[in-house]
């Protein structure tokens, strides 16, 4: 998993709650247009513009297509944390490249969620319950660590498409030193997995 640098609530979102009465109520549903914009680039940029659960390169081209507002705690189960700020994220759309359902991480997590046995999607902390093989896999990093098994069977995270992605970023840092450029933007955010290349050289990415 990859996570995200949970930072201050953007001020249109702020505002917006704060326009709560008797008479009207700040829901999900009705989140503002240009309230919802701000929050889309305010968890692009915490999350250097990766997928919360995978790492991969977001596309924000296609709302609900190529990238999703995910809920960690989902809305049917918990009402009261629908436009909780920590509890929103960004994941990779709910089509694939081929207009299927996406089979990994927010779209195939739907409405789970286990109390008892998750991983909170905070960067760096998160990434750190997890170990990236040279083939691709993600395992657990202490064995036995039950809520990060479960976090991997959930968001699919050793799907067929995953593993080959980061086997090649992993064979591309064999032998080679980090290079920051090659991972970070001039706009700050990261390139694909940049997240994994880093944990590989024991660093956090910045």
């Amino acid at each position: 998993m990859k996570g995200s640098r949970k930072e201050a609530a953007p001020a249109e979102f702020i505002s917006w709650l704060g326009d709560e009465n008797e008479d009207w109520r700040p829901t999900y549903r009705n989140l503002d247009k240009n309230v919802r914009k701000a929050l889309v680039c305010e968890f692009f940029r915490e999350q250097r513009g990766l997928c919360v659960y995978c790492g991969r390169r977001l596309d924000l081209s296609y709302p609900g297509q190529t990238f999703h507002i995910e809920h960690f705690r989902p809305r049917a189960t918990f009402p009261e944390l629908q436009v909780e700020y920590n509890n929103l994220f960004l994941s990779c759309g709910q089509r694939d490249a081929h207009g299927a359902p996406s089979p990994t991480c927010g779209n195939v997590k739907d409405d789970w969620f286990d109390e008892n046995n998750h991983v909170e999607p905070i960067y760096a902390a998160c990434t750190s319950r997890f170990s990236f093989r040279r083939s691709g896999e993600v395992v657990p990093s202490v064995l036995g660590d039950l809520a990060a098994e479960v976090m991997i069977d959930v968001l699919q995270l050793n799907h067929p498409e995953l593993r080959k992605d980061r086997e090649k970023v992993l064979e591309y840092l064999d032998g080679e030193e980090l290079e920051l450029d090659d991972y970070i933007r001039e706009d700050g955010t990261a390139n694909g997995y940049a997240h994994i290349a880093f944990q590989h050289r024991g660093q956090i990415l910045p």
